[in-house]
């Protein structure tokens, strides 16, 4: 049997070396035991794991005779996926929101078939696709168009109505098979699509879209959307020239006119056409033999960006349109499909806003000592005012900081936690920005007085009093001494004591885009986690009983190991062997013994441990 990480790296070669060759025998790969673990090993630590499908099994009590069960109807041809549990949770906005919840042994599968599909299709991607792939994210797009589409004039903003629930089965099954040439693994997919959903205690059939809260669902819309791709990248090569931008006119005349000053000694007249030519472009911004056309992807959203007239933007969104119709059966949303000015507007694009700067009286210089216009035409990226402002709501009222009520009476250190993960989520998503450390300064000034009268309403004492007590000396961002910033002391596991403050470091704006969003998918070949060498390991680590039969042990998974332990301390019980095994391990999985397994869920294997 094949490692699978060597059938992974064969395919995704094939796929580099030829952009048109056609794979086959995809299917086999399905039978690869190796496969099954590796996919296991990507997918087990997310909560979502422990919610329930329709067959009411969630991933607790995984083990290795369910991947031989399903290699065996891989192998029969009989595995079917089984519809997917519709529930609906509700939005800020009050509305409720559909959430797909998939069986997990359909997880697993699908996980293994987008782990093929990736390794295929990766390495044919344009760089102008971002959404859901290895190495980019949300941060990756944002920087393309910051350092690539400088100048821009005019903007469409790309909407496609309903993109996920509209994807065409039948088209998105044909754009399968130019690369696929297996019809058993093709079937497969197919299967996944017309799984359907449960809702209101009745399967109801997928006419269309992706499967709902799908591991492959990303990919094949990746796939789908790759149409889009390679059809923009034709316009970009159509429409985009090869010629240099003309120098105005009105500065060649500014320049003649400051050499010959210069010629006669007239230094103050030199210096005056000068300072008129730093007041203007360099090169004609209306120069209609110039055109650029640049586009960048995330999932769905998509802006084109162009150097041009509005008649060439509406030129081209109009080829969207129709192409989007004609060959992907998709609609084009013109009332949101905005064609913008970008030098009178900004543009809002993957919760950033985008817009251009016109300075041009800002210089540096470059490694040669000679200045240049720094700022004219570059990208900004921003932080839109109204987002901070949602932000705030928790926390503020009446411009001033109040306490949040819902965490008075939760620990010191969870409180400091909650309110450092918001912030610096904020920060981390927002540090592309150029205005970032005034807008997320202004969230951290009300975020932090919060945070302070909460304690203090937690204390019932005073924001005072509760800097003097929680107040921690940290050293200022200027090198000047110190001040106190509101903290707590704790042991870790390790017996060390250890210091958490309210987010203290620096709001300065980031060069380089994150890649690590956890809407990104694993790399193409994962590394193996422990996860999978304690479950070959065949011992169990409870009772400490050993076999070399793997299938005799199963994984035993928590949500929280937090919430284990808070549950059975509220209830003032002992804390049972196996959740202090757990805690000792800092894990959210046991491998146990399939005894050993029941009787914790028996509520048998509680007894508190002295050993």
């Amino acid at each position: 049997m094949q490692k699978a990480e060597v059938i992974l790296s064969l395919l995704s070669e094939k796929a580099k070396k030829d952009e048109n060759y056609v794979f086959q025998r995809l299917y086999r790969n399905l039978f690869n035991y190796d496969l099954y673990l590796l996919a296991y090993n990507n997918i087990h630590s997310r909560e979502g794991n422990m919610t329930a499908g329709i067959d009411e099994r969630t991933i607790d009590g995984f083990n290795t005779e369910l991947i031989h069960n399903i290699i065996e109807k891989m192998k029969n041809e009989t595995y079917h996926p089984k519809p997917v549990l519709r529930k609906y949770i509700p939005k800020k906005n009050g509305k409720l929101r559909p959430l797909g919840i998939p069986a997990f042994q359909d997880k697993l599968v699908q996980e293994v078939v987008r782990l093929i599909l990736q390794a295929i299709y990766e390495p044919m991607f344009f760089i102008s696709s971002h959404g859901f792939r290895p190495g980019k994210s949300c941060h990756t797009a944002l920087h393309q168009i910051k350092s690539t589409c400088r100048g821009t004039n005019w903007v469409i903003e790309g909407d496609i109505k309903g993109f996920f629930d509209n994807i065409d089965h039948d088209i998105l099954l044909n754009l399968l098979t130019k690369k696929i040439n297996d019809g058993r693994f093709i079937e497969l997919i197919k299967r996944f699509l017309k799984a359907g959903y449960f809702e209101f205690k009745q399967v109801k059939q997928s006419l269309s879209g992706t499967p709902q809260g799908g591991i492959i669902s990303p990919i094949l819309a990746n796939i789908y959307l790759h149409e889009l791709d390679k059809f923009m990248d034709e316009i970009v090569n159509k429409y985009s020239t090869s010629s240099q931008r003309k120098k105005s006119k009105e500065y060649m005349k500014l320049y003649g006119r400051r050499s010959r000053a210069k010629a006669k000694g007239d230094i103050a007249k030199a210096n005056e056409n000068l300072n008129l030519m730093k007041s203007i472009p360099v090169l004609d911004p209306m120069d209609p033999d110039y055109i650029r056309v640049k586009y960048v992807r995330y999932a769905d959203d998509f802006v084109v960006c162009i150097i041009g007239s509005k008649s060439l933007a509406t030129e081209i969104r109009e080829k969207i349109k129709v192409f989007l119709a004609e060959h992907l059966k998709l609609e084009l949303n013109l009332e949101k499909t905005l064609i913008t000015n970008l030098g009178d507007s900004r543009v809002r694009f993957l919760g950033y806003e985008i817009a251009k700067s016109n300075d041009n009286s800002i210089q540096t210089k470059n490694s040669m000592g000679i200045k240049k216009r720094s700022v004219n035409g570059t990208i900004q990226l921003l932080v839109p005012g109204d987002v901070i402002n949602n932000k705030l709501k928790p926390f503020v009222r009446n411009g001033k900081s109040v306490h949040h009520n819902a965490r008075i009476n939760l620990p010191v250190l969870d409180i400091i936690n909650q309110y450092n993960a918001e912030i610096r989520g904020l920060y981390n998503y927002y540090s592309l920005a150029t205005d970032v450390s005034t807008k997320i300064g202004k969230f951290k000034f009300y975020h932090y007085y919060s945070l302070a009268k909460t304690l203090a309403r937690k204390d019932k004492s005073t924001v005072a009093k509760v800097i003097k007590k929680y107040g921690i000396d940290v050293k200022r961002k200027d090198g000047f001494g110190t001040r106190k910033v509101i903290g707590a002391t704790y042991t870790n596991k390790n017996g060390e004591i250890k210091t958490l403050t309210y987010f203290n470091e620096s709001l300065k704006k980031a060069d380089t885009p994150l890649t690590h969003e956890v809407d990104n998918p694993k790399l193409i070949i994962p590394s193996r986690h422990q996860l999978i060498d304690r479950l070959n390991k065949g011992e169990c680590e409870l009772c400490g009983f050993k076999d070399n039969d793997i299938k005799k042990f199963e994984v035993h998974h928590v949500r929280k190991l937090k919430d284990i332990k808070n549950k059975y301390a509220k209830r003032g019980k002992s804390i049972p062997k196996w959740v202090l095994t757990m805690s000792s391990m800092n894990r959210k999985t046991l491998i146990v013994c399939k005894d050993c397994h029941t009787k914790i869920h028996n509520g048998e294997n509680n007894k508190p441990f002295n050993g």
